[in-house]
C-alpha cells in the first residue's frame, strides 16, 4: 500500500487552477491513508523510545542519527554526517542534602563539577530579588511555567547571573511547573555561571526552602566527569533543479524526550519521504541536528549548507512537542487526556502567515500564526538569514524537559492531522512561487 501510494503521489500533476488545489489527495483517500500514516508514525515514536536518552553525542542520540539516516538514504537522499564537539556529563554522584533530608538534582549543564565533597554552605532563599547569598548556595525558586531555557537577560537566567555576580557558590534552582518536576534547562555551550548549578524538583523542594528561610547549612553535590563528546549533524539533499524546498529538524534533547523530539523526528521522516516523492520537479534540502540542548548549536555549524533564500521556496522547520497528550489536575494528580495539549504555538514569517492559517486550521493552539520569536525554538536561525517563506511548530508540554516525557506522553493519533497540516502548508507555499 506504501509503494502504491508513493507511485500516486509521484504521478500527481504540480500544476493548479487558481480556485484549486487538485494536487491534494482527496479527502476519500486521506481517511485511509491516515490510518496508515498513524500506524506508520506510532511505530517510529517507538522506535525512537526505544533509544533511550538523547543527550548531544550520547548512545541514544547517537543512535537516533543513524536510524534517521539510513531512512533518508533508504528514500534516496544523498547523506553527509559531520561530527562536532557538544557538552557531555558522567555522573557519579549528584544530589543536594540538608539536615536529615537529601533529594536527587539534575545538573545544570553544561556542569561545573563540585567534587566527591561537594560544596557545603548556608542555604539563601532567593524569590524574586537576589538579597545578600555572598558565600551561600542560592535556592532559586522560580515562578510558576512551563520553562525550558536560561537566558542572560531574562527571567530564571538573569536571577541566576545575578546570584553568581553577587558571591554564591552554588546555585540550586526549582522549576516550579505543572509536573512538579525538575525540568533541565537548555543553556550556552559554555557553563552559565562559573559555578556549580542544578535544578531541584519543585515536589521535592519544600524541606530545602524551610532550611534556606532557616539558613541552615546545605551540600550540593555534582561529582561526575564533564568532558565533551562527539555529536553528529546529517545534512540530507536531492538535487533536482534549482529550485528547493528545505526541512529541518532537532534531533538530541534532554532525556527520553519522546513527546518534545520524538514528535518532531518521526514527522520530519514523514516528511522527508513525503517531499522527495510529491516535488520530483524540486530539490530537497533535509538538516537534522545535534546540540539543540546548547542554544541549538548544531544548526549553527550547518546552516551554511543549506541552499539561498532566494530559491528556496519554502521552509519547514519541525520543531517540539508537534503533538502530545493534554493532562489536568485530578485529586492532586497530574492525568493525562486522549486530547492534544494545547500549549503550542504556530510561527511563521509574514510571506508564510496565510499560507500557515490555511494548512494549520482547526487545529488547537496552532490556527492563528504568530510572528517568529528570537530564540524560541529554532526557527530564527533561519529566517535571520533571509528565508521568508518559514513556519515552525513549538509546543512545551507538561512534562517537557523531564525524565517522564516518555512514549506514554504521545498517541500518533494526535499526531496525524499535524503532519498533514506541514503538508498543505508546504504545498501552499510552493503553489504561491
Amino acid at each position: 500500500m506504501r509503494t502504491t501510494r508513493r507511485r500516486f503521489l509521484k504521478g500527481m500533476t504540480f500544476a493548479a487552477s487558481a480556485g484549486s488545489l487538485p494536487f491534494l489527495v482527496p479527502r476519500t483517500s486521506l481517511a485511509d491513508d491516515d490510518a496508515e500514516l498513524a500506524q506508520r508514525l506510532a511505530a517510529d515514536l517507538a522506535r525512537h523510545a526505544g533509544f533511550g536518552d538523547k543527550f548531544s553525542g550520547g548512545p541514544g542520540d547517537l543512535a537516533t542519527a543513524d536510524w534517521g539516516a539510513g531512512r533518508l538514504r533508504t528514500a534516496g537522499y544523498r547523506v553527509a554526517e559531520s561530527p562536532f564537539d557538544a557538552p557531555f556529563f558522567v555522573r557519579r554522584s549528584v544530589r543536594l542534602t540538608t539536615g536529615g533530608t537529601t533529594s536527587d538534582v539534575i545538573p545544570q549543564a553544561p556542569v561545573v563539577v563540585t567534587g566527591r565533597r561537594g560544596v557545603t554552605a548556608p542555604l539563601a532563599l532567593v524569590e524574586g530579588r537576589v538579597g545578600d547569598v555572598r558565600g551561600r548556595i542560592a535556592l532559586v525558586v522560580a515562578p510558576f511555567a512551563r520553562h525550558s531555557a536560561l537566558f542572560l537577560d531574562t527571567g530564571i537566567g538573569k536571577t541566576v547571573v545575578a546570584a553568581a555576580q553577587a558571591g554564591a557558590v552554588a546555585i540550586v534552582v526549582v522549576t516550579t511547573g505543572p509536573s512538579g518536576e525538575a525540568i533541565a534547562l537548555n543553556a550556552p555551550e559554555q557553563p552559565f555561571v562559573p559555578v556549580p548549578m542544578a535544578v531541584l524538583a519543585p515536589k521535592n523542594a519544600p524541606p530545602f526552602v524551610a532550611a534556606a528561610r532557616a539558613g541552615e547549612v546545605g551540600t550540593l553535590v555534582l561529582d561526575g566527569d564533564a568532558t565533551p563528546r562527539p555529536c553528529k549533524n546529517v545534512v540530507a539533499r536531492l538535487e533536482r533543479g534549482d529550485r528547493w524546498v528545505a526541512i529541518s529538524t532537532p534531533r538530541s534533547g534532554w532525556f527520553g524526550c519522546v513527546g518534545e523530539r520524538g514528535t518532531g523526528t518521526a514527522a520530519f521522516l514523514e516528511l522527508a519521504a513525503w517531499a522527495g516523492a510529491r516535488f520530483p520537479e524540486l530539490s530537497v534540502f533535509l538538516m537534522n541536528t545535534g546540540g539543540h540542548e546548547y542554544f541549538f548549536a548544531g544548526s549553527h555549524r550547518v546552516l551554511h549548507e543549506a541552499p539561498g533564500p532566494e530559491v528556496t521556496l519554502a521552509w519547514a522547520h519541525v520543531g517540539a512537542t508537534l503533538a502530545a497528550k493534554s493532562a489536568e489536575l485530578r485529586d492532586g494528580k497530574l492525568t493525562m487526556l486522549e486530547t492534544a495539549d494545547p500549549n503550542r504555538s504556530l510561527m511563521s514569517t509574514a510571506a508564510a502567515r496565510g499560507a500557515a492559517a490555511e494548512a494549520f486550521k482547526g487545529l488547537e493552539g496552532l490556527a492563528e500564526p504568530v510572528a517568529v520569536q528570537p530564540n524560541a525554538g529554532e526557527l530564527s536561525t533561519f529566517t535571520d538569514l533571509g528565508y521568508s517563506k518559514a513556519f515552525a511548530v513549538l509546543g512545551r508540554h507538561a512534562w517537557f524537559h523531564t525524565p517522564q516525557d516518555t512514549l506514554e506522553c504521545v498517541d500518533a493519533k494526535l499526531l496525524v492531522p499535524v503532519v498533514r497540516a506541514h503538508q498543505r502548508a508546504i504545498e501552499l507555499l510552493i503553489r504561491s512561487g
